[in-house]
């Protein structure tokens, strides 16, 4: 199989091996682009560069899946359910950052910091909310926000190992009739 089909058609089957080597670097590389929506990339490029990779990641992901699935005689309804809801969460989260993060320094005179925050831009919101006990109301709708961004994820990877743990069809004794 082609590395471009592999990744961005969701025609065929994938065993079990290849399809964990295949979803750990689209988890890595859907991880990696917080880089680019930190401040600094956010002030250059603004979030289309984001949005891109994050499209990529998410079909390729659905692709990945939808293989993996149709190889242990399973359907992909539940891998297309779990794509759209992964790509509205990375709108909330793009509209979070948009709201939060302040990609134009104010101060002109200070040097802008580059903490790990301001390039993990989860790692900003958390901080900021450990940072500050006096957030009152805006602290629960940021973990709220936090809590619905997370929970797509989550769902995601959860899939991934069930979808890795399913036997190929190749496998799987046929059934008597």
């Amino acid at each position: 199989m082609q590395p471009l089909a592999l990744f961005f058609s969701a025609r065929g089957r994938l065993a079990p091996k290849p399809f964990a080597r295949a979803v750990i670097a689209v988890y890595l590389t859907a991880f990696l682009s917080q880089l680019l929506v930190s401040p600094p990339a956010i002030a250059h490029a603004g979030p289309a560069p984001f949005a891109l990779v994050q499209a990529l990641a998410t079909w390729s992901w659905f692709c990945l899946h939808a293989k993996r699935l149709r190889d242990g005689d399973t359907g992909i309804g539940a891998a297309i359910a779990i794509s759209i809801l992964y790509g509205l969460a990375v709108v909330l989260f793009l509209l979070t950052v948009a709201l939060i993060a302040d990609p134009i320094a104010r101060d002109a005179t200070n040097a802008p910091s580059a903490d790990l925050a301001d390039f993990f831009v989860l790692f900003l919101f958390v901080a900021m909310l450990a940072g500050d006990p006096n957030l009152g109301l805006f602290a629960y709708v940021v973990m709220a926000v936090l809590m619905l961004v997370l929970m797509p994820i989550l769902i995601a990877v959860g899939f991934s190992v069930f979808a890795f743990g399913r036997p190929s069809a190749a496998h799987v004794p046929a059934t008597p009739s």
